[in-house]
């Protein structure tokens, strides 16, 4: 039986990943998903939370304009609401503004709800971690993928079909990528072929089930799940980034 599911005995650590933009941390997360460890996918939430009809939906059509919603209604043109907030700072803060707070309740929930679960390892999948002060707080550990530039900007323009201009645009818009390596607890590099970057991760998986899914006090995990019930009650927004 995997040490990671749940009612295993052990109490809930969470720790953090983070990286650019087309790093290949979807890549990362699905291996980590696969191998039993659950994890809290922010950029989901943040996509879910824009929805036709959502509040915040409503709010980016006020603040923006009708232009940044599809034709037909079924959601926002990500692609021209990218082009406005990646080359401005003051409208990429008040895009977190708008999303922000619901984006982070979700987290919230979700880590609360592993908490009671027991679930002995969450991972909070975030591109702009290092960013969000009080997410990086509930942390105890935070995983970097990380590329070289030209790759993220190569990945992104096959990917999206965007230009190199605009790919560079959404690269610039995160904190350098060489910050947050040099800042992380456990680097994946991701400079090769897809299978070197899965063993690399399923190295990192391995190491984490020997040292965290054992012997968990409840006051190891406290601090932590009291960190998340504070930022919630206060509304603190999450600086998250559009992509």
């Amino acid at each position: 039986r995997c040490c990671c599911s749940e009612g295993s005995g052990a109490m809930t650590r969470v720790l953090g990943l983070t990286g650019g933009i087309a790093c290949g941390k979807s890549t990362v997360t699905r291996e980590l998903r696969e191998s039993g460890i659950a994890v809290v996918d922010c950029d989901v939430i943040a996509r879910e939370v824009v929805e036709p009809g959502r509040p915040a939906f409503r709010a980016i059509i006020k603040a923006f304009g009708s232009g940044v919603a599809k034709e037909d209604g079924s959601g926002l043109d990500r692609q021209k609401l990218g082009d406005i907030v990646f080359k401005d700072a003051a409208e990429r803060r008040k895009l977190t503004a708008i999303t922000g707070p619901a984006i982070f309740k979700e987290i919230a929930k979700q880590v609360a709800w592993c908490f009671c679960k027991g679930t002995p390892i969450v991972v909070i999948d975030a591109p702009t971690l290092y960013e969000s002060k009080h997410l990086l707080h509930v942390c105890s550990k935070v995983i970097v993928v990380s590329t070289t530039e030209e790759e993220q900007v190569r990945r992104i323009v096959k990917r999206d079909g965007l230009s190199e201009e605009q790919a560079r645009d959404r690269i610039g818009a995160q904190l350098p990528l060489a910050d947050k390596v040099k800042r992380a607890d456990i680097v994946i590099p991701n400079e090769g072929s897809l299978e070197e970057l899965r063993s690399a991760t399923k190295a990192v998986i391995a190491s984490l089930k020997e040292n965290y899914c054992y012997g968990f006090s409840v006051l190891m995990c406290l601090p932590a799940f009291a960190a998340f019930a504070l930022c919630l009650a206060a509304g603190v927004a999450v600086h998250h980034g559009w992509s």
